[in-house]
């Protein structure tokens, strides 16, 4: 074998090796030990006073205000963006899908006194804290906002803050939506964009759930037993639903309360929304979340991958 040969052959045995540990550092860091390593930092974060050092505050972007006017009663005290959670839990900022979050103010604010606006796949409040952080500003605290998530520490994180920013209005509920009452648990996740996580049944044929299953377990539930439990108590005037995927199944889920209140629908329809007999997405049709609702709902206009439907 030549000199050049073998210069070749070392060469091409160098870079397969080197892929080969490129392809097992990607699966290390896609594992379940790193989507484990997420939930148990972001818990250690709230646990261990993290949040109480890291706290500033930023103008709420829904609240209409000249610069030269602007006070504390614009402000919400929120996380420092550089900080450990807030570098694991993006989207992280209040303006983020702000078309979404803009219309459900101005549509909450028309709404009769004491009425229910659910927002489902609340993540870490960057839509629910603002939202009601607005409507108190605007004298509507009369209105309640029910920030839903399966993830528990989302939820500790947004009751956090809700007391920072003493928002009355707004009740946290550590449940996933759904047409049936089970268990779920997140499929396994890259990245920091936690907002995107998808979720499955979780399997309960094996009597002894691994460490990592047991922290990854949640309680998915029918808002229609959401409303009969009582756990729910104002008529629901507004839904918004950003459940990646799960859409159908929690419109499914609430078929009664929908009926019942005929509410102003606000619903992300993308790729997640899966495909038609005809391998079409059903992203690309604005009117297929009503073949899930009661006969009257229109399809009105979209905002972001958001359809608005209404009576």
């Amino acid at each position: 074998m030549s000199k050049n040969n073998n210069f070749y052959y070392f060469r091409m045995v160098f870079v397969l090796i080197i892929i080969i540990i490129l392809l097992y550092l990607n699966m290390k860091y896609f594992s379940i030990d790193k989507f484990t390593d997420i939930i148990t930092n972001n818990v250690n974060n709230i646990n261990n006073g993290d949040f109480e050092k890291n706290t500033e505050v930023v103008l709420n972007p829904y609240i209409k205000v000249d610069k030269d006017n602007i006070n504390e009663k614009h402000k919400i005290l929120w996380q420092k963006l550089d900080n450990n959670f807030m570098k694991s839990n993006w989207p992280n900022t209040f303006d983020f899908d702000f078309d979404i979050k803009d219309d459900i103010i101005k549509k909450a604010l028309t709404l009769p006194l004491n009425s229910g606006i659910i927002d489902c796949g609340a993540h870490i409040g960057d839509g629910s804290i603002a939202i009601s952080h607005a409507l108190k500003y605007y004298n509507r605290e009369d209105i309640i906002i029910y920030a839903i998530d399966p993830s528990k520490y989302k939820c500790d994180f947004i009751e956090f803050i809700k007391s920072k920013n003493n928002l009355n209005n707004l009740i946290v509920l550590n449940y996933g939506l759904s047409n049936i009452n089970t268990e779920y648990k997140t499929l396994k996740q890259s990245g920091n964009n936690t907002g995107g996580w998808e979720w499955v049944a979780n399997d309960t044929s094996s009597s002894t759930p691994s460490k990592d299953d047991m922290n990854n377990i949640n309680k998915f539930i029918k808002l229609d037993d959401l409303i009969k439990d009582n756990i729910i108590k104002h008529n629901i005037a507004i839904i918004h639903l950003d459940v990646e995927g799960m859409e159908k199944e929690a419109l499914i889920g609430g078929k009664e309360t929908i009926e019942k209140y005929k509410p102003y629908i606000s619903i992300e329809n993308n790729d997640k929304s899966g495909k038609d007999n005809n391998g079409k997405n059903h992203s690309s049709n604005n009117e297929y979340y009503l073949n899930f609702l009661p006969k009257g709902y229109k399809y009105l206009y979209s905002k972001g991958q958001n359809n608005i439907l209404s009576i």
